[in-house]
């Protein structure tokens, strides 16, 4: 059995027994959780009563186990290092998990990222930091597939705020943790981060965008033709399927004026693209071909210039030609809906920050909401409070209003209100059930999604559309980006589906074929006769009086 010893503490015995660990040249003392009774010898090497020699044997089989345990651990960790050498042909010892914040701070990405986005990685980092060393979790490689499974865990329970975590949200703290991981693990050990699997919370709604039908697309860019700038972009964006920012930044020498084709090399995903240029998009580039400067570098300087200095002004400007497009016409204002009076928030500044006192929530949320509302009150924009604290445009206006709420005093103006900025959160923004914010409906990622399902609609490969999209792989195609509407296919399916699931005698195509064939046409106007007969009445019409004409005849 393994020796026990007693210690002394400013010259009094300590209350339990200890034993001494050797690991790898290295000495710990380590307490076996055994107090001792009795009455001790004067030396140990002798023997006490026999309390103290009972006492002492349960001390010597738990010093046996913390022994074995010791140097198990030892051993996997000697191992470990051992690996990690002959694979590297380097030296390798297992780091502190605080290290883990330094790794991630000094990551760089192919997208230059906002200094809000890197203070929110760091965050999410440091935040993990804590939780481990809370759990006695103070290296790297004790971070297990189980740890971080518990950890990704309570991601689900709501928030300070009673708010719970979109998947979206969970998905992004998995992969910062799951980097910070990957960084600072050797080439031989598994991120433990890769297998965690986020669910989607109860009652998390996706909202995708909604693509747009051939008349919903004419009434968009009507609507957009008071902004020739953004005229141009969503005639772009219709025509290639390409994102906003590889739209804005799209060169001159990416332009084949010969053929008629765009070379892009895709900013996201870095996809060599060879798009054909469509004749709505060359009578765009042809009109700016005319307008070009001899130093010009970008087909949409303008768009690009904002991408850069604003891109918040640029969604805005699109989101108002939707807007445009389809808002409702504004109702008569309601004789009971709230007339609260207006006031400056520096009037009334005292008033507010003691309402917000009296209130419950986290002492961190109610400093920051406090320095907003100084900050509001003295006059500062949006803009200048995000420059100076790390805080989104969103965040700063959820707190200013959730104050307001608790003063019950209106200090901000209503965004409700008949205008441009009520009816592009009517057109373009979709409520969840739950998550932080509302999601986009209509906004320039939607004419991709447009491209992708008129493509598909009009019987293109998903091979094919691949190609020209640069998504890797057929699912991300189906599953983001294809969204068919019933009225779109309901002929292709009644000339699809079986006698018995459409009601008719025979299939739309022979029964036109037939009907051609027993007036005594070729085969070839049979065939004709066939594909017309799936026109619905108003197209059939329009093709008649076209006909007519030009004096020209058609078998009925």
């Amino acid at each position: 059995m393994a020796k026990v010893e007693l210690r002394k503490k400013n010259g009094k015995w300590l209350t339990h027994f200890y034993v001494r660990v050797y690991e790898r040249g290295a000495t710990r003392v380590i307490n076996t959780k055994v107090p001792w009774r009795g009455v001790p010898p004067a030396r140990l090497s002798g023997k006490g009563d026999s309390d103290f020699e009972v006492s002492r044997e349960e001390a010597e089989i738990a010093a046996d186990g913390i022994r074995k345990d010791a140097a198990e651990k030892g051993d996997a960790r000697y191992l470990t290092a051992r690996i990690v050498e002959s694979k590297t042909g380097r030296k390798w010892s297992d780091q502190p998990i605080t290290k883990l914040t330094d790794i991630i701070a000094g990551t760089k990405h192919r997208r230059t990222r906002s200094q809000q986005h890197e203070v929110w990685k760091r965050k999410t980092v440091q935040n993990f930091v804590e939780w481990s060393q809370a759990r006695k979790i103070m290296t790297v490689l004790k971070v297990t597939p189980s740890v971080a499974a518990k950890y990704m865990a309570s991601f689900y329970e709501p928030d300070e705020s009673g708010r719970v975590r979109t998947a979206a949200s969970i998905r992004k703290v998995k992969a910062v943790l799951g980097r910070a991981m990957v960084l600072s693990l050797p080439s031989g050990i598994e991120n433990p981060f890769k297998d965690v699997i986020v669910e989607t919370p109860d009652g998390d709604i996706v909202v995708n965008r909604t693509p747009l039908n051939a008349a919903e697309i004419d009434s968009l860019l009507k609507a957009a033709s008071t902004d020739p700038v953004i005229y141009d972009l969503i005639v772009a964006g219709l025509c290639t399927g390409l994102r906003r920012g590889d739209v804005c930044r799209l060169r001159w020498s990416s332009v084949d004026t010969r053929d008629w084709v765009l070379k892009v090399t895709t900013a996201k995903t870095k996809a060599e693209l060879y798009l054909p240029v469509m004749p709505g998009l060359q009578e765009v580039i042809e009109r700016r071909l005319a307008e070009k400067s001899r130093e010009a570098n970008f087909v949409f300087p303008e768009a690009e210039k904002l991408l850069r200095e604003n891109p918040s002004g640029l969604s805005r400007r699109i989101k108002c030609a939707f807007a445009r497009a389809f808002a409702k016409p504004p109702e008569a204002e309601d004789a009971s809906a709230d007339r609260s009076t207006l006031v400056s928030l520096g009037e009334v500044l005292p008033t507010v920050l003691a309402a917000v006192d009296s209130k419950t929530m986290s002492p961190k949320k109610r400093d920051k909401m406090k320095d907003l509302l100084r900050r509001h009150a003295a006059g500062q924009s949006y803009r200048v409070i995000q420059s100076e604290i790390s805080i989104s445009r969103g965040g700063i206006s959820v707190l200013l209003h959730e104050a307001q709420e608790c003063a019950g005093i209106r200090f901000l103006p209503n965004s409700r209100v008949p205008g441009i900025n009520a009816a592009i959160k009517e057109v373009t923004r979709s409520e969840r059930a739950v998550g932080l914010k509302a999601a986009s409906k209509y906004d320039f990622h939607a004419l991709r999604t447009t491209f992708v399902t008129l493509a598909l609609n009009a019987g293109i490969s998903v091979d094919k559309l691949k190609a020209l999209t640069g998504h890797s792989t057929v699912e991300v195609v189906l599953r983001h980006y294809f969204k068919p509407r019933g009225t779109d296919v309901k002929k292709e399916l009644e000339a699809a589906l079986p006698r018995s699931l459409t009601g008719r005698k025979t299939p739309i195509k022979a029964e036109a074929q037939a009907k051609a064939l027993s007036v005594g046409v070729s085969k070839d106007m049979a065939d004709i006769a066939g594909k017309l007969d799936r026109l619905n009445p108003k197209e059939r019409d329009m093709l008649i009086s076209m006909l007519s004409e030009r004096n020209s005849a058609f078998p009925v």
